[in-house]
């Protein structure tokens, strides 16, 4: 195997890694959105930190592979992608810190808890990461498409959270600025992290055409 295939293939696992990274702690923040009793604040914190390392080493590595190699077309292309979905793994990391933080503010100044909705939708964006950098990994176009659709739940989930947490009474008290709204606004920012989780796992699966081809 030539020196340039076994960097490709070192690269490669090295986003397996990250990967295998982010879609843990995706599974993390989903139990701590169903048991309010765990705490994942530390191992979480250390997990987006290890994410964070592990996207800066492989960035490195795609910039002295363009350098050093100057690949074109197909190994251009699988370069390309690896450096798209690492960034795509970043930002799920830092999601996921965030529907913690959120979540610790819902808890501490209210007595909501997660909507059942919400429960439904990190299930769903899980699945969605799972399945697309399953796709990826095994480069499964339909699979990939099969997975990307189902942003439209993810979605409609969103609509419904949005609409249940601001019903009219709590549009009309918090007019009347007697109650605190913190849980129903909490509440909605956790579903646009869940969102913006599945947004990424969306684009994690619309590299995986371009993957194929390379392939082929």
């Amino acid at each position: 195997m030539r020196r340039f295939d076994q960097e490709l293939s070192e690269l490669h696992h090295q986003l397996i890694e990250m990967g295998t990274l982010a879609e843990s702690m995706v599974s993390t923040t989903v139990r701590a959105l169903e048991d309010l009793t765990l705490n994942i604040e530390e191992s979480l914190q250390a997990s987006e930190d290890m994410l964070d390392e592990m996207q800066n080493t492989i960035d490195k590595e795609v910039v002295r592979i363009l350098t050093v190699y100057s690949p074109v077309a197909t190994d251009l292309r699988y370069v390309l992608t690896v450096s798209h979905v690492t960034s795509s793994l970043e930002r799920i990391g830092d999601q996921t810190t965030n529907v913690l933080r959120l979540l610790q503010l819902m808890m501490a100044r209210s007595a909501a808890k997660p909507e059942p909705r919400i429960i439904q939708m990190g299930m769903a964006v899980k699945e969605m990461l799972h399945g697309a950098i399953g796709s990826y990994i095994n480069r499964n176009a339909k699979e990939a498409e099969k997975y990307r659709n189902r942003d439209e739940y993810v979605d409609s989930l969103n609509d419904q959270i949005m609409r249940e947490v601001l019903s009219e009474e709590v549009a009309l008290e918090a007019l009347q600025g007697e109650p605190n709204i913190a849980g129903p606004l909490a509440q909605i920012l956790i579903a646009r992290s869940l969102e913006r989780i599945g947004d990424q796992a969306c684009n994690i699966c619309d590299q995986v055409p371009s993957l194929v081809a390379t392939h082929s």
